[in-house]
């Protein structure tokens, strides 16, 4: 009996844990200090996988001694090809306010137009679409992190959700770093 009674708290004691636990975890969060120089992070199979729009486009795990955002070692690099997307999909809460922190930066000595990007959180195609954000940076400093705060409420019908940053111009690079998708508190 009383090995009965110590089974049962013990089982809710973890299921409680495990809820508390799973509840606090971020829905994303990646610094990329923990791949390999090189690996293609836009893979299958890869753990936390970027996704991209378009066949050409690659994100790139590098690992250089304090290149990354706040002189971190790790950080995700595009291809150079004209239009890059660096994409998450989530499926969200409705009527829960979400916090997505990113930090960006230019590689290529490009004129300005080519180092414009976007940031865009958005559910939905067509008359169905939900715009969230969608944020221009139209002359971001080559070279250097930006990094970037935005909330977001997600809306009933409009769960499924497209987080991504976007550059057209060609010839530089799409860096991505500390790329976090949480509730907020």
């Amino acid at each position: 009996m009383i090995n009965k009674e110590i089974l049962s708290i013990f089982i809710m004691v973890m299921s409680t844990t495990i809820f508390v636990a799973q509840n606090q975890k971020p829905e994303y969060r990646n610094n990329f200090e923990s791949y390999e120089d090189g690996t293609v992070l836009t893979e299958a199979g890869v753990k936390n996988r970027l996704f991209t729009w378009g066949k050409t486009t690659t994100f790139t795990a590098r690992k250089s001694e304090g290149k990354g955002n706040n002189g971190s070692n790790g950080y995700a690099e595009s291809s150079s090809n004209e239009g890059v997307y660096c994409v998450k999909y989530f499926t969200l809460e409705p009527g829960i306010t979400y916090k997505w922190k990113i930090a960006v930066k230019i590689e290529g000595d490009v004129p300005s137009f080519k180092r414009k990007y976007s940031l865009k959180v958005s559910s939905g195609k067509g008359e169905e679409a939900y715009k969230y954000l969608d944020i221009s940076i139209d002359n971001p400093e080559s070279e250097k992190w930006i990094q970037h705060n935005n909330e977001f409420t997600v809306k009933k019908g409009h769960e499924k959700l497209n987080v991504l940053v976007y550059r057209w111009g060609g010839d530089n690079k799409l860096c991505v770093d500390d790329f976090v998708v949480r509730k907020k508190n």
